[in-house]
C-alpha cells in the first residue's frame, strides 16, 4: 500500500517543519572580570543583569539565575540541545564587555585597558532535580535583587 500524502499537505509541512525540543540541558556558567579586579558596583551589576536578561530574549532561550560580585558572574541557564554553550558565552562576554566599556568609562581606567572579562570561564552541568538548589545557593551567596539594593 502506498502511504504518500497528498502534494498540498507535503508541501504545507516542508515550510512549517521545526524541530521541537521537549527538554533543555541546565548550565551554570561563571566567569571573572580581568585580573579578577573587584571592580564591578551596583550600578554595573544592574546593566550586566539587563544585558544578559536581553540577550536571551533576543534568542528565544531561558535564563534561570544571574547572579554577581565585584570580580565575577555567575548565570544559570537553560539552553536547547542544539545550542553550544561556548557560543553562548562568548556572545554574552563580548556582548556585555563592549557594552558596559562604553556604557561606564571607569571600567576602562579600573581595568587598565578594553578587555574587561578574563579568557576563562567555568561551566558546570546543572540536573533538572538540582536547579532550584543551585538558584537558592546563588541568592545566598549573592542576596539576588534585593541584596543588591541593600548593598549600594
Amino acid at each position: 500500500m502506498d502511504q504518500q500524502l497528498a502534494p498540498e499537505v507535503s508541501e504545507s509541512l516542508v515550510g512549517r517543519w521545526k524541530p521541537i525540543y521537549r527538554s533543555k540541558l541546565h548550565y551554570l556558567v561563571t566567569w571573572s572580570t580581568r585580573g579578577r579586579r573587584p571592580v564591578l558596583k551596583e550600578r554595573h551589576m544592574r546593566a550586566l543583569h539587563e544585558l544578559i536578561q536581553r540577550t536571551f530574549e533576543e534568542r528565544g532561550e531561558s535564563v534561570l539565575e544571574i547572579a554577581s560580585g565585584p570580580d565575577h558572574v555567575h548565570v544559570l541557564m537553560a539552553l536547547k540541545p542544539s545550542r553550544s554553550v561556548s557560543s553562548v558565552v562568548r556572545e554574552l562576554k563580548g556582548r556585555t564587555a563592549m557594552t558596559l566599556l562604553a556604557e561606564f568609562p571607569e571600567l576602562r581606567v579600573w581595568l587598565r585597558g578594553n578587555l574587561a572579562w578574563d579568557e576563562r570561564y567555568a561551566v558546570e552541568t546543572v540536573s533538572a532535580a538540582r536547579v532550584e538548589w543551585i538558584r537558592t545557593r546563588l541568592r545566598s551567596l549573592h542576596g539576588g535583587a534585593e541584596g543588591l539594593a541593600r548593598a549600594s
